[in-house]
Formats: structure tokens, sequence, C-alpha cells
């Protein structure tokens, strides 16, 4: 069993906040999985997507995309359903696919006015649209995701169901386990409640020929609608160790682990520490640390930016009236 542990984005004690300075930092910290965050739009060049597999590649940190928050597959408005299909999930597979992301993770809907039972119908039809028109990015797994507001589509059973039903190699759930600890009101206490979700999406990936699994972790605080914030691992609400403890029940290919603590890369290091003591990992061994150059900018006094400013005002205004002489001179030269 593989496992690959690492935060959601960029670390925070990361010296420069741009994705490749993020996947040296991962790889300097002593983590191997980064989720790049095009949460909020998805705006990276393809070259620059290009120059991200090669650099994950040689460090050997497994890339995942969290795709925009606003993805909406059952919205009432047309617009923002298409948008959703044909360019913020789309684009997100295409520049995966370039950079050797194995998955693209996406919040599927929010009911709105809908029954559940419509917006799954809805959900699943526009999935299916998007396997579809992703086809060429056979590399690419489709991920959503549990959700962890009872307003939104998501729970473990509709997801789950999804996935069993629409049954494409390409699709698999992101499984939150926050979330799904916050939408059913804190039920994973003990190894058992995570084993047993362990144990039905094992049921369903057994099949395929590649046992891969998908997580999102952190603790949470929560009320009756479902999430209020994601909290450090410290919280223990839920505890990590219970879900380290289940995966030993099962015979995963590869666990992919994503830190969603506040404390990103601090709490994926615990993880880390965590599944390495409890036999699931081996210790990540840094041959030679890469190092990251901040640009230093230098600050000018406001006092010297001020009087810089007065002077090429000056300067300006001086070379406009010898301008304006030389335009008299000529004129006055060519009516004599």
């Amino acid at each position: 069993m593989q496992i690959y542990v690492g935060p959601a984005g960029v670390p925070i004690s990361c010296p420069k906040k741009d994705t490749i300075s993020g996947i040296k930092c991962v790889y300097n910290l002593g983590l191997n999985l980064m989720e790049i965050q095009f949460v909020r739009g998805v705006k990276m060049r393809e070259d620059v997507a290009e120059q991200i597999a090669k650099i994950s590649q040689e460090l050997g940190i497994r890339l995942t995309i969290h795709a925009p928050y606003y993805i909406n597959l059952a919205s009432d408005d047309s617009n923002i359903v298409e948008r959703s299909i044909k360019e913020w999930i789309y684009e997100s597979v295409k520049l995966a696919s370039l950079m050797g992301a194995k998955c693209v993770v996406f919040h599927p809907a929010a009911y709105g006015e809908k029954s559940p039972e419509e917006t799954y119908r809805i959900v699943r039809n526009n999935i299916m649209r998007v396997l579809d028109l992703t086809s060429d990015f056979e590399n690419v797994y489709l991920c959503p995701e549990t959700t962890g507001k009872g307003g939104q589509f998501g729970s473990f059973e509709e997801i789950i169901k999804l996935v069993e039903e629409i049954d494409h190699l390409r699709l698999i759930p992101c499984i939150d386990f926050a979330h799904i600890h916050a939408r059913t009101g804190g039920t994973l206490k003990t190894t058992d409640e995570f084993t047993a979700i362990l144990d039905r999406y094992y049921k369903f990936i057994s099949r395929r020929p590649i046992k891969i699994i998908h997580i999102h972790f952190s603790c949470i605080e929560y009320t009756e609608k479902g999430e209020r914030a994601h909290l450090a691992l410290e919280a223990r609400d839920p505890a990590f160790e219970n879900l380290a403890e289940a995966l030993k029940n099962f015979k995963f290919d590869e666990v992919q682990i994503v830190s969603e603590s506040p404390i990103l890369e601090q709490d994926a290091l615990l993880m880390r520490n965590i599944l390495v003591n409890m036999g699931l990992m081996r210790p990540i061994v840094i041959e030679k640390p890469i190092e990251i150059v901040k640009k230093v900018i230098k600050k000018v006094p406001r006092k010297a930016l001020k009087a810089k400013r007065v002077k090429l005002k000056g300067k300006r205004r001086r070379k406009s009236k010898k301008s304006a002489r030389k335009k008299k001179a000529k004129e006055e030269t060519g009516s004599k």
C-alpha cells in the first residue's frame, strides 16, 4: 500500500507562494503530496503545467487538484451548469493531465429548492456529460467530494451511490471524513465507524484494476446544520489515529491523504508520523533540500520616493519647456 500525504495548497511556511515553489517546499518537508488549489478559478498557463509535471516527477510528489468552489451541477441557472461542466471542471481536468495530477476534486451541487432525489438525478446525468467531455484525459480521476452541510448534495450515501451506479473507471469519490463527521452530528468516534465507511468503499473499488482511495482529513467544528470550520488535529474530533488504524484492514494500492487543517503542513507531518509509527508508511528521506530564495523587494522610504517624484516631475517640465522653445524657434525660422 503506497500512501501519499500532504497539504491542501502551498505550505504556509513556504517562502514563495507559487505552485512550483510549493512542490519544492513539500519535498523539503518530507511530505509526498500536494493538492493544487483552483478553488477561486482555473488560472494557469499550459507551459507552467508542463513545468510542474517535470518537477513533481523528479521529486516524487503526487499532485491532485481541487476545482472551483462555485461548481454547481444542479443549479437553476443553466449558465452555471454549463460553465461548471465545460469550463471549471473541464479546464481543471485538462491541466491535471498536463501536470500529471491524479485526481480532480469538486463539490458537486447544492439542493436549492429541489428534492434530494431530483438533485441526484440531475447531478448523475451531468457527471456522465463531464466524463464524456473529458474522455481524452484517461489518466485523471474525477472525484466528487462528500460535503459537510445538510443543504449541499454530497452525503457519503449519495456519493457512493453515484459512483457505484455510473461505474466508470475514471470516477471515484473524495471521502472527506471531517465533512462526514460534521454532517452526521459527530458519528466518527471510534475505529469501527471509519472501518464501516472504508469497507463500503472497498467493496466497490476492489472490482477495479487499481484500488485507489482519495481522502481529505482534518478535525472540524460543527452545528446541527453541519460544518462550521476546519480545526487542527489536536482537537481530535474526529481522531486521525482511528482512520489510520482502520486503514490496516484494507489492501488499497494507493492512498492519498490531503490535510485540510488550518495549519496545513504541520498536521500533514503529524499524519505522516502517525502512519509511519503504525507501520503503514516508510519514513521519507530527503537527500538534499532544495533552496527556495524569496525575491527581496527593497522598500524606498516615503520621503525619498516623494523627492524622486518631484525631481522627475521637474525634469519632465524642463524637457517640455525646451521642446516648446525649439518648436517656436523652428516656426519663426520657417516664416522668414
